[in-house]
């Protein structure tokens, strides 16, 4: 199997076919074939040239005599009158509650365990070597910042073994608070490397503190690479998270205070064929609560060993030098004249060049990422589902999966699709189960039991189906956005500046769904308007463009669509029903459930789109009126009311004018 990015003859096929499988590798036969042998290998993981080894308990230590600990400590005690003794064991506390205890020995045997799992449940993981070469070339000159995608509990499992198999040091990993109370799972992944963060800690500055200085510590000494997720939690979607600038902020304030000089940041990008919480996550996108992480829901998920979840691909993307990017952009003598007992606040120019940094790291992620053919096929049956169709014929299914395979390998994705195998379909069919099944010459989509009290019947039942899939859809919509919003623009031929003033708005009420570069719209659209064009895709004449090929274009806007309808309904509630003062303000959450519920009965059946109840969509609508100065929304999203109704309602109507063909139809 090879990763097609274009299309060439049959010679270069299978040469580029040969050259794919020499750079990659499965994972799960990596090395020893025998996983005790594997356990037991000679692991020797090249040394950072100024590491000072360190026990866990005496990194600890060093954190507490720190600097900035103590100087929040004897702030503390002059404004709350608490002892210092009182603090500081109190700070020692924290301490042991959030350190790792990484033992060799528990990794290995954990790896071992987690290896011979993977083999019943994986089919195979695919690794680009190139980029763990230089991975662990680096990790000896450079303290390491490692930053996965973050779509599976498995994603910080993945990285750990990964980096163990090819002798690369281990890192240590940024945890959420909840896996340490699973008894026995939390102890052994403190034994990995894990340290457990609070999921939130406001205006706690001794723990600030402690948490700040933990984490820097192993970067300055180069104890290990330090593993983190910059979208902060798992993307139910499908798609990349809006970044989180915190943890990346603490990691790199070493270099700005040039006790580091240069920190490398490794983009890792998992693709996963299907996740192993696929439906845990959909529900919760319905408004479902999440279960609570737990040794006993562990066990009780062990049917999971009863499933194949397909395939896995990793790739370690282009590392970026922090010294390098910095050139221009932050100026360390700021920091220089600040002395050394003082502890500086993050300046203006700093934060712009971490959020920038943040963004091109996602922006790469998605550049390494893979997408599989049932991605493709859930955007097939999605267009068959909105004619009322929820069974296609598997002839008839195939032939248009493969047509928009072919299209997606033309606008630059990395598909991973096979051409000598004629018949892919009974393998796409059963990524996608239990959703889809096929039976009898036909592909069916199958509707849920209803299983959530504020929904009606009939819509939990489609809708659940319609979420699942649009998840798996949303896989490749990183690679055709942009080309999307064009495409829904040209419902009719338009100038230049038109055009480009339309995709710059459309693309900012799209900003908390999709990544978009910062400032970077004109570049943006150039480019895919060009490759539109040397696609023969759009025309380009009297400085007028005119989308061509109608049945891409069709397909292209039935992407988008569904986005645009759930803001638009979203947005129609807002404008009625929205409190307008503060004292009739109400919780973010509360008012997506109203949504949620206005939505679900205002459609009859056949015309909801999945993304119309999908919690996560509708949030999204709401924040990006407070990115317009049309809401108020307080730091903890508690109180949300209108601000300015009027220039909403004018915002509305040029909004129904942009998607106009959508509007006239509902």
């Amino acid at each position: 199997k090879a990763v097609v990015s274009t299309q060439s003859t049959g010679e270069e096929e299978e040469s580029e076919e040969k050259e794919e499988e020499d750079s990659v590798e499965n994972l799960l036969f990596h090395g020893h074939r025998s996983d005790l042998k594997w356990c037991m290998k000679d692991y020797r993981p090249p040394k950072y040239t100024y590491v000072r080894y360190r026990i866990p308990c005496a990194i600890r230590e060093e954190v507490l005599q720190s600097n900035r600990v103590r100087r929040v400590i004897s702030m503390l005690c002059k404004q709350t009158g608490r002892s210092q003794e009182q603090l500081d064991t109190e700070a020692s506390a924290i301490l042991e509650e959030m350190g790792h205890e990484f033992s060799m020995t528990i990794l290995r045997c954990i790896g071992g365990l987690i290896r011979k799992i993977f083999k019943q449940i994986i089919t195979e993981v695919t690794v680009h070597k190139e980029g763990i070469k230089e991975l662990r070339r680096l990790s000896s000159q450079k303290p390491l910042l490692l930053i996965p995608t973050h779509r599976s509990y498995l994603d910080f499992i993945l990285v750990t073994w990964l980096l163990y198999s090819y002798d690369i040091k281990t890192p240590v990993i940024a945890a959420g608070q909840d896996f340490m109370f699973m008894k026995g799972v939390g102890a052994l992944l403190r034994r990995c490397g894990a340290y457990f963060i609070r999921r939130s800690f406001g205006k706690d500055k001794l723990y600030w503190a402690l948490f700040t200085e933990y984490t820097q510590t192993h970067i300055i000494n180069g104890d290990a690479p330090v593993e983190f997720f910059i979208e902060g939690t798992r993307s139910r979607t499908g798609k990349s998270l809006q970044p989180k600038f915190g943890m990346l902020t603490i990691a790199l304030e070493p270099f700005f205070d040039a006790r580091v000089s240069d920190v490398a940041i490794c983009p890792i990008t998992l693709s996963y064929e299907k996740t192993v919480e696929e439906n845990l996550h959909v529900r919760e996108l319905m408004g479902i609560p999440k279960p609570k992480e737990s040794t006993t829901g562990l066990i009780k998920a062990r049917a999971i060993l009863d499933n194949n979840y397909g395939r896995i691909h990793v790739k370690a993307g282009k590392i970026l030098s922090v010294y390098d990017m910095a050139v221009g952009k932050v100026d360390r003598k700021v920091r220089a004249l600040v002395p050394r007992a003082v502890i500086p606040s993050v300046h203006p120019h700093e934060r712009s060049f971490v959020n920038e940094l943040a963004y091109k790291v996602l922006i790469e992620q998605q550049a390494n990422a893979v997408v599989f053919p049932c991605s493709a096929l859930a955007a097939v049956l999605l267009a068959h589902i909105k004619n009322k169709c929820w069974s296609v014929d598997i002839c008839k299914a195939e032939s248009e999966l493969m047509w928009v395979c072919d299209l997606l390998i033309k606008l630059g994705c990395n598909l991973i699709w096979d051409k000598k195998q004629h018949s892919q379909i009974d393998h796409v069919v059963h990524m996608l189960a239990p959703v889809v099944s096929s039976d009898g010459g036909r592909v069916y989509v199958h509707k849920s039991p209803p299983t959530t009290d504020h929904l009606s019947s009939s819509v939990f039942r489609q809708c659940n189906s319609l979420i699942s899939l649009g998840r798996r859809r949303n896989e490749f919509m990183h690679i055709v956005i942009h080309i999307a919003i064009i495409a829904k623009i040209l419902f009719h031929p338009k100038s230049r500046d038109r055009t480009l003033n339309q995709y710059s708005r459309l693309r900012d009420i799209l900003q908390y769904e999709f990544i978009f570069m910062p400032d970077s719209f004109q570049s943006d659209f150039d480019r895919n308007v060009q490759k539109l064009i040397e696609l023969k895709l759009v025309s380009f004449s009297n400085n007028v463009y005119k989308f061509i090929d109608m049945k891409v274009k069709d397909f292209l806007v039935s992407l988008i669509d569904p986005f645009l309808v759930t803001y638009m309904d979203s947005w129609q509630f807002c404008i009625s029903y929205m409190p307008r003062t503060l004292q009739h303000s109400q919780s973010l959450k509360s008012l997506c459930t109203r949504i949620q519920t206005y939505v679900s009965v205002l459609y009859c059946e056949p015309y909801l789109y999945g993304e119309s109840i999908n919690l996560n969509v509708i949030e999204n609508s709401i924040l990006v009126l407070a990115k317009l100065s049309l809401v108020s929304i307080d730091k903890g999203k508690s109180q949300v009311y209108c601000i300015d109704p009027f220039n909403f309602s004018n915002m509305i109507r040029e909004f129904a004018l942009t998607i106009r063909p959508i509007t006239a139809k509902l």
